[in-house]
């Protein structure tokens, strides 16, 4: 699927050598870099939403037919889709949904608990906390649900920078052996309500087509 956005950056499950917040980091620059200056946000779309596989055809899920641009890419931790929405009103950052699939030929690979526990651990540098976990039945199977809230400074290179309140919601999916889904909803934390039932619908409608693979 062709493409309208250019980008840098999903959720990135690291290293245990690496700082746990990295794959919060590397998402946000992602979605900052998909930030076109001078573009009005676009309204949230009301249309249907569209059936969308990845050319990697690790799964199948629904998208809405308009206002989202999905993008795939090779990453240094594999591949990872990002689906960029609408640009936040402070023009930082956009709304963006994201998958990845984790196997244990993944690089830095972590089992399913210790990816979880990395992405919740406190930062204090960042204000960063996190909700428990919870469980939830979804066609694809038992999701472990988190959220995770935090305060970056956009943009993050050199240069004037804004505070912004960040708001993550995480989805991890287990998919037999080691293999997992993470996906992944970014928003600024002002926003985060009015995304929040196209999260529900993105991971609901998720269905692995090579559970354990690439």
């Amino acid at each position: 699927m062709r493409t309208e956005i250019s980008l840098a950056v999903l959720v990135l499950i690291t290293p245990a050598s690496a700082r746990a917040e990295d794959w919060l980091l590397s998402a946000e620059n992602a979605a900052r870099a998909a930030v076109i200056p001078g573009e009005a946000a676009p309204g949230k779309p009301q249309e249907a939403w569209l059936a969308f596989s990845p050319a990697a055809r690790t799964f199948v899920c629904d998208l809405p037919s308009s206002g989202w641009h999905p993008v795939e890419e090779e990453s240094p931790v594999g591949t990872v889709v990002r689906v960029f929405g609408p640009e936040d009103p402070s023009g930082l950052i956009r709304a963006t949904l994201s998958v990845r699939l984790i196997d244990q030929d993944s690089p830095g690979f972590l089992t399913v608990k210790r990816g979880v526990d990395a992405m919740r651990a406190p930062d204090k540098t960042t204000s960063r906390s996190a909700t428990p976990v919870r469980s939830m039945r979804v066609p694809a199977g038992l999701a472990r649900i988190f959220e995770v809230t935090e305060t970056r400074r956009l943009p993050a290179d050199e240069g004037p920078s804004t505070p912004l309140e960040l708001h993550h919601y995480v989805a991890v999916l287990p998919q037999g052996g080691q293999s997992y889904f993470v996906m992944r909803l970014m928003t600024a934390r002002a926003d985060y309500l009015d995304f929040r039932d196209d999260f529900v619908r993105f991971l609901t409608s998720l269905r692995p087509l090579s559970a354990g693979g690439r």
